[in-house]
């Protein structure tokens, strides 16, 4: 697992990079951490799989790397805020960018390994494969935005593109994790962490698809996956 961390006051990165050693021996994982002071070095790079961006960043904030890194990458990235002061959650989430959690400064050991074993499960265990053809394709959760019934099939839409299986929607949902997906009629499955916005009607997802909504306990759903963030 590579990750990358991200603030421009060393002694933080510093604190984060020894904490995530540890982290990973105690586990026996190899990850390997990489620092940087500045998000615009940050973005010459290739993908991580997890970043830890500092919210407030005199060159570049946080909030204008993770956008820059969606658009470099095609949305399917892992971003865990760090942060001192708890407004900055909703800051974030009121401008509609896309976040996978908030870590409060200084990192703290027991808060930074509940949010690790939390990525790490995400990145390595949320996967599953299917058919195609004759041959098995490998998903991972983290990269589908929504999954859509298309009579016998299903179309699986990710940031690159739109692919169908000969599967029932009813066969993938099992291979889901609950909490990160949920149906909001028969035929649409969405994934909570690519949600826009939404209304009584529908749900707008982040590559701009607006699909109906007809789930009641919707709003109740997708704010305990908002709490879950946010803690």
């Amino acid at each position: 697992m590579k990750i990358a961390l991200c603030d421009d006051e060393p002694k933080e990165t510093e604190l984060l990079s020894r904490l995530i050693e540890d982290y990973a021996l105690q586990r026996n994982y190899d990850i390997r951490c990489d620092r940087y002071s500045d998000g615009r070095d940050l973005l010459r790079q290739e993908r991580y799989d997890l970043y830890f961006l500092d919210f407030r960043m005199d060159e570049m904030d946080g909030i204008a790397v993770a956008k820059a890194l969606k658009e470099k990458f095609g949305g399917a990235v892992t971003i865990c805020y760090l942060t001192n002061y708890d407004a900055a959650a909703a800051q974030i989430i009121n401008q509609g960018v896309h976040a996978d959690g908030f870590l409060r400064k200084p990192a703290d050991r027991e808060e930074l390994a509940r949010k690790l074993d939390q990525f790490y499960h995400t990145s390595f265990f949320d996967r599953f494969e299917l058919r195609k053809g004759k041959s098995f394709r490998t998903l991972y959760a983290q990269d589908i935005l929504y999954i859509e019934a298309n009579d016998k099939q299903v179309l699986i839409h990710t940031w690159d593109d739109t692919e169908s299986y000969n599967y029932l929607i009813s066969e993938i949902e099992k291979l889901l994790p609950p909490k990160l997906f949920f149906r909001i009629q028969r035929s649409f499955i969405i994934n909570f962490q690519y949600v826009y916005s939404y209304d009584a009607k529908s749900v707008t997802m982040r590559n701009g698809d607006t699909l109906s909504l007809k789930a009641k306990d919707f709003q109740k759903a997708y704010h305990e996956f908002m709490f879950l963030l946010a803690h």
